[in-house]
């Protein structure tokens, strides 16, 4: 994802699948307080970055919600839909991405360790289930 970054395939890998995870829990209406949370990937050792995290997957879920909203029954509301995935998977997995790589610019270090156990439990949650 970004040419800078010490991270590998595997890394972008792993935010992809925990993005995925996350747009499956708006599209189910189970982003529950408790799976919010657990999108507060970064290694925070200040509460004020983790509250501005908090914050960012706040805007995510209204902004996602707020696209879904917006699509009516129809094929452009189909293609409105389709947008607002892709868009949201987009931004949460660039968003994951961030965390993991600021976490390990040093390479592998315990912050890095700490927020892919964070990825993998997202992923380990998984989608919702039907009901």
């Amino acid at each position: 994802m970004n040419e800078w970054s010490a991270l590998g395939p595997a890394d972008e890998k792993l935010t992809q699948e925990a993005a995925e995870v996350a747009v499956t829990w708006v599209l189910a209406g189970q982003l529950t307080d408790e799976r919010s949370k657990q999108l507060i990937v970064g290694d925070h050792l200040r509460s004020h970055s983790w509250m501005g995290e908090a914050d960012w997957v706040h805007r995510w879920e209204r902004s996602f919600l707020d696209a879904l909203a917006t699509a009516a029954d129809s094929e452009e509301g189909r293609q409105l839909v389709a947008a607002a995935k892709d868009t949201a998977l987009r931004d949460m997995q660039s968003h994951m991405y961030f965390e993991l790589d600021q976490a390990g610019w040093l390479g592998p270090t315990p912050g890095h360790q700490r927020v892919c156990a964070s990825l993998r439990r997202i992923i380990a949650t998984g989608p919702p289930k039907a009901p």
